[in-house]
Parts: C-alpha cells; sequence; structure tokens
C-alpha cells in the first residue's frame, strides 16, 4: 500500500475544505452538500492517481434495516482499502436515499480530511433540548 498512502500524503496537502453551499434549517447551520465536496476532493484525488467508489446496499440485521455504505479508496497501481459504514434505517425510499447521500458525504470528508460543516461540539443539537427540559419544567 505504499503507493496509496504516499498518493494519498500528496493528495492531503493541496485538499482544501469544500465550499459550505447550504443551510440545514433544523440547526442553521451551513454545510457542503456532496456535490460541493466531490467537485472540491474528486481533482485532487485524481491528480495523484486516486479514486473513490461508494457502493450503497442495504441488508437486515437483527430484524432492521441497514444501509451498508461500502467505500474504496483505489490508487492507479492497484493497491487500494475498502471500509463498510453500516448505518439503520427505515424501509423508506426518501429516507434511504437521503442517508445515502448523508453517508457518502461524512466518510468523503473524513476519507479526505476535509470539513465539511460547522462543528459546534453538538450544541445546535442539545441546546434545543436543554430549552425544551427548562421549558418543562
Amino acid at each position: 500500500m505504499q503507493n496509496l498512502y504516499k498518493a494519498l500524503a500528496a493528495a492531503a496537502a493541496e485538499l482544501k475544505n469544500p465550499l459550505a453551499d447550504r443551510q440545514n434549517t433544523h440547526f442553521n447551520q451551513p454545510y457542503a452538500t456532496l456535490q460541493s465536496v466531490v467537485e472540491t476532493v474528486r481533482p485532487v484525488l485524481a491528480k495523484h492517481g486516486l479514486s473513490v467508489v461508494q457502493i450503497p446496499r442495504t441488508e437486515k440485521r437483527d430484524a432492521a434495516l441497514y444501509l451498508v455504505l461500502q467505500t474504496t479508496l483505489v490508487h492507479s497501481s492497484g493497491e487500494s482499502m475498502t471500509w463498510e459504514t453500516p448505518w439503520p434505517v427505515e424501509a423508506n425510499i426518501q429516507k434511504l436515499g437521503a442517508a445515502i447521500t448523508y453517508l457518502r458525504r461524512y466518510v468523503l470528508c473524513a476519507l479526505c480530511n476535509v470539513v465539511g460543516d460547522v462543528d459546534d461540539d453538538a450544541e445546535a443539537i442539545i441546546a434545543p433540548q436543554r430549552e425544551q427540559k427548562r421549558n418543562q419544567a
């Protein structure tokens, strides 16, 4: 995997965070869409002989439906590394599609060590829960 790691290190030196081109209306936070992430990282990866293949599938685990995103980083030398990211989903095509997009975006950002959203240490999620508890007391 020497070629793959060398190419990934060279690409990492050039990769930039993608443009946050959308606003999450629920949490009022900007984030980079999958399109923005792909358009940012693909040319740099390609320049160094790298490509990413992401294949979603579903599988049943303990009577629950899971989306499993298989991500493979491939180098032009033929070296590659693959990992899988499982996520529980409902049997609803729109929710499944949203989960695929979400996982692809997050896994691609993690792979390329770029940031596609605001890291507020979960405050956008925790603060409303705290407020709701205060209002109930």
